[in-house]
């Protein structure tokens, strides 16, 4: 939080993500990580709960608090960041496409590699009230996911991961 001193709309996201997500400050084996962002004058903070099981990186719950300013439609708004969420963690598990020619091999949405519902985390996301301008939703959930969860997989394991994609035990 000292860190965010300059930054009060960024901080009390955070505040407000932690408290929603039930965090326990880096207790050794929490398997809770945090990471926030701001971009296009909206910002996010997100909570993650994972760790490594016998099938691999075990996202259990993702937790984002959003201050993007007035909504101006809030259902499109928490698809936009639920979207982002997916997408982040999806990279962040290696989910990609090819590239041939500097063109991607995936041309259907299908054959990116996205989490199925099944395969997906609890979701829990947070819009802060505002009256400032609304600003940006595009992509403001998909960058903040594999730092959450890299500090998620550090808290239940000692070990920091600082590579893409994560896996339950860095190579």
């Amino acid at each position: 939080m000292a860190m965010l001193g300059g930054a009060p709309l960024l901080a009390r996201c955070l505040l407000t993500a932690t408290s929603i997500g039930g965090w326990e400050g880096m207790l050794s084996g929490s398997a809770q990580g945090l990471a926030c962002h701001s971009m296009r004058g909206s910002h996010i903070a997100l909570m993650a709960t994972a760790r490594p099981s016998d099938r691999g990186l075990q996202v259990e719950q993702l937790v984002a608090v959003v201050d993007a300013g007035r909504l101006v439609n809030p259902a499109i708004a928490r698809q936009q960041v639920e979207g982002g969420l997916i997408f982040g963690l999806a990279a962040a598990v290696g989910a990609t496409t090819d590239y041939e020619g500097g063109v991607a091999t995936a041309r259907k949405l299908g054959q990116l590699g996205l989490p199925r519902l099944s395969q997906s985390p609890e979701i829990v996301v947070e819009f802060l009230d505002s009256d400032r301008d609304p600003g940006g939703l595009g992509e403001i959930g998909v960058p903040i996911v594999a730092p959450a969860i890299a500090n998620a997989l550090f808290a239940a394991t000692g070990r920091r991961i600082r590579r893409l994609p994560l896996v339950a035990a860095p190579v």
